[in-house]
């Protein structure tokens, strides 16, 4: 039964991970043409975020008490639709609608979907479990870009819409069909949700997730503008965004069997600390071959802190109620995706595309620092979990 869940969602969230990476790289382009402004492509990226981030704990929390499954087979749908909305979208503001729907729908698949792997994860192998799991979303994130430029290419940026829907109505077979309801919720009453958001080891779990999604979302929006001022074509930069997102999927497993038996604290931290030195460190890359040097070593530290992070996150989940932690954590991940590139868009047209890198790389590292002092000085619950 446990290979089953975990087989059906892990092809699921690749699968539509894979359908939303697709349009992503088009999104811009694919906004000018409905005549959005700078604000506008601002708005349109960051509506789905936003949306998946204030329905994710919600979700989380619906999940705990009626079950997992008949929502994630109602957000596949949702997402289903969504998908072939984008070619109906006729402005700007039927398309950011339509980003809003397709994040709300995204809150109830992956954050139930790591729930329902926190559920059947056996003590002590939490990290090997979602470790392995989230390979899916970073396959599927890396993937996606190439199908999505290769069928706007010899296509139509239609066909790129047209193939998320496919791939999200197979997914939504698959579950339907194949996806049993453990009914594991049940079998302890979930805590309430402001008892869980007031936990301090809590908070310190969803602020380093934000400070990690702030600086990876930063990077990835703002790299691509200083590749191509060093004299890189999109080719080469598509080949360093794949391999970084490669090396975070290949390695989550392996250092997630390494959380299960050591310090989760710690890999956060290093794993952090090497995210933030690597991004103050991309000004100073004058080539292809050292930027993408150096993104690979950034690869790394996302193997290295987030099976561990969600590990942790896990542990808490069979305390309180694993749908309204995972939620919480995914919405964490939500609001530095989304702050992360408005903040250094900001910085970009005030200070210059080198400031961003700094003050990315500094917010980072003071996420680190906050994490390592209050796990040291105020909270025993958090470390005795490691």
């Amino acid at each position: 039964m446990q290979r089953r869940v975990f087989a059906v969602l892990f092809v699921a969230i690749l699968a539509t991970t894979m359908g939303i990476s697709i349009i992503e790289p088009l999104m811009a382009i694919y906004s000018e043409s409905l005549g959005a402004s700078g604000l506008y492509i601002g708005l349109i990226f960051a509506a789905f975020t936003i949306s998946r981030g204030l329905f994710t704990p919600i979700a989380g929390k619906l999940s705990d008490h009626h079950g997992r499954k008949r929502f994630i087979v109602a957000g596949l749908a949702a997402y289903s639709i969504a998908s072939f909305l984008y070619i109906m979208a006729a402005d700007v503001h039927l398309l950011i609608l339509v980003r809003l729907l397709q994040g709300l729908s995204t809150a109830f698949v992956a954050p139930l979907a790591m729930a329902y792997i926190g559920d059947i994860s056996p003590k002590n192998q939490e990290g090997r479990y979602l470790g392995t799991f989230v390979m899916s979303m970073f396959l599927g994130m890396g993937l996606g870009p190439v199908v999505g430029g290769t069928l706007n290419h010899f296509f139509h940026m239609n066909a790129a819409f047209i193939a998320m829907g496919a791939l999200g109505i197979a997914s939504l077979a698959l579950v339907t069909l194949m996806l049993p309801e453990l009914g594991m919720h049940k079998e302890k009453k979930p805590t309430a949700f402001l008892q869980i958001i007031r936990d301090k080891a809590i908070q310190e779990i969803l602020l380093i997730r934000f400070a990690t999604s702030f600086g990876v979302a930063g990077f990835m929006v703002f790299l691509p503008l200083y590749a191509t001022s060093i004299g890189l074509n999109t080719a080469q930069i598509g080949v360093i965004a794949t391999l970084n997102l490669s090396v975070t999927a290949l390695l989550q497993r392996h250092f997630g069997k390494l959380a299960d038996k050591h310090n989760k604290i710690m890999m956060i931290i290093v794993g952090n600390i090497i995210l933030g030195a690597t991004i103050m460190a991309i000004p100073f890359m004058r080539n292809f071959t050292a930027l993408l040097a150096l993104n690979l070593v950034m690869g790394l530290s996302g193997a290295l802190s987030i099976p561990a992070n969600t590990a942790l996150a896990a542990k808490f989940g069979k305390l309180h109620g694993m749908g309204s932690v995972m939620g919480l954590l995914n919405a964490s991940f939500a609001g530095g995706m989304t702050a992360g590139p408005l903040i250094a868009g900001l910085i970009l047209d005030m200070a210059g595309l080198t400031m961003v890198f700094v003050y990315t790389s500094i917010v980072v590292l003071g996420g680190v620092a906050v994490f390592y002092l209050f796990t040291r000085q105020n909270n025993k619950k958090l470390a005795a979990t490691t």
